[in-house]
């Protein structure tokens, strides 16, 4: 069984970004360091590992008595959700300033009322119209969840526990405001990507499909071009009333999940880093994102880790007081059998990134890489024996 693998801190040098306001940031130390003096440097790095770049500022700041202090934020902007695009879905980054600022002190608010403290991001110390300051807990007992050999048994279930309360808590959460719903995109209005994000899913496409000889899979080749054009021509269609409907994060892969291990690979706490594709939509979306791109098992436990995640929706809808119909297994079942094609689009599209070294922009290595060979002999038969590689 694979032990957790984490990702040591992944970062490029940047220059001081010309949007990065320099008094804003002596504003938010006074406000955090009453003895706050003055800001001696600042060094800034991309941390390219994350689901979304985001950019870390160092600050050597001078304190009252001549002392001296490092002070590290990561720091969530218009600009950076723009750059390093790597995966093919459309961020936005007032959608995650409106999780940031509305729904995520929400949630925490509805654990707390039944008495449970929970947390669902880095805490955010300061945000503005332009700008999301948190805290850079990557150098506070937190690593980046990383697939190149994939996460354990027991940090999948530590991160399908996180996933399940956020579910059970965003579902109280429009249970109680209805109205809500409107502040946030629907999946299907998600899925239209923009002019970058279509040509960068095209050019996946094209090379999963033009990989499969190499990988030992040519017996698939007009089977997948023949679903790729199918998935293509219905993606604008998505009845999802019948099915359980949360607030997606949207981007549940390896790479957006901070993680604190005990000394045996148990996940004590596990933190989303980007909320930047935020969405609302059925479960089973972030569902097959995180099953598809983060375990090191992931067709031979993919029943064990649903069931496990449904036992813990549950019990943290029961916990909240939810009055809706909750999902039984079969619910969350059927609606796999419905989505199924985007289980095959985790698999061909964003499993390779995962697997691949993050500092890489060589996409045609994406579907070279052995890791992402051996893996995807194993899915496609799993994807087709499920009936999630099907026309219908």
């Amino acid at each position: 069984m694979s032990n957790p693998i984490l990702v040591t801190q992944l970062s490029q040098d940047a220059p001081l970004p010309t949007w990065l306001d320099q008094q804003d940031l002596e504003s938010l130390l006074r406000q955090e360091i009453p003895e706050f003096r003055k800001i001696e440097s600042v060094r800034c790095k991309w941390e390219v590992q994350l689901a979304q770049p985001s950019l870390c500022a160092h600050l050597q700041v001078s304190l009252a008595g001549n002392k001296k202090r490092q002070v590290s934020y990561l720091i969530k902007s218009p600009e950076s959700v723009s750059i390093g695009l790597k995966v093919p879905i459309k961020g936005d980054f007032s959608v995650e300033q409106y999780m940031h600022e509305t729904v995520l002190p929400a949630l925490e608010e509805l654990y707390a009322n039944a008495e449970k403290i929970i947390h669902f991001s880095s805490p955010i110390i300061k945000s503005k119209q332009k700008s999301i300051y948190l805290d850079y807990i990557l150098n506070k007992g937190y690593s980046v969840a990383n697939s190149l050999k994939g996460l354990s048994v027991t940090a999948t279930q530590g991160i399908l526990s996180k996933l399940a309360a956020y579910h059970a808590g965003t579902a109280c959460y429009i249970e109680k405001n209805s109205g809500k719903i409107r502040e946030l995109p629907k999946l299907g209005e998600h899925l239209k990507l923009g002019e970058e994000a279509a040509k960068l899913k095209s050019l996946y496409q094209m090379r999963f499909h033009e990989s499969l000889r190499a990988n030992d899979v040519r017996e698939y080749e007009d089977k997948v071009k023949s679903f790729q054009k199918y998935v293509k021509s219905n993606s604008k269609v998505l009845d999802s009333k019948a099915s359980f409907n949360v607030i997606l994060n949207g981007s549940c892969w390896p790479n957006n999940f901070l993680i604190q291990v005990d000394a045996f690979g148990n996940v004590k706490d596990a933190l989303f880093s980007d909320f930047h594709t935020a969405t609302y939509g059925p479960a089973a979306y972030d569902l097959f994102s995180l099953l598809l791109t983060a375990p090191a098992e992931k067709s031979s436990r993919f029943d064990s880790y649903v069931k496990y995640y449904h036992d813990q929706l549950i019990e943290n809808l029961i916990l909240l007081k939810f009055q809706g119909s909750k999902p039984s297994l079969t619910d969350l079942q059927l609606d796999f059998l419905k989505y199924g094609h985007w289980a095959f689009e985790f698999a061909t599209e964003i499993l390779p990134i995962m697997l691949s070294d993050f500092g890489s922009n060589d996409i045609d290595e994406l579907f070279k890489n052995p890791i992402f060979g051996v893996q995807i002999r194993e899915l496609l038969p799993w994807l087709e024996n499920r009936g999630y590689f099907e026309e219908d």
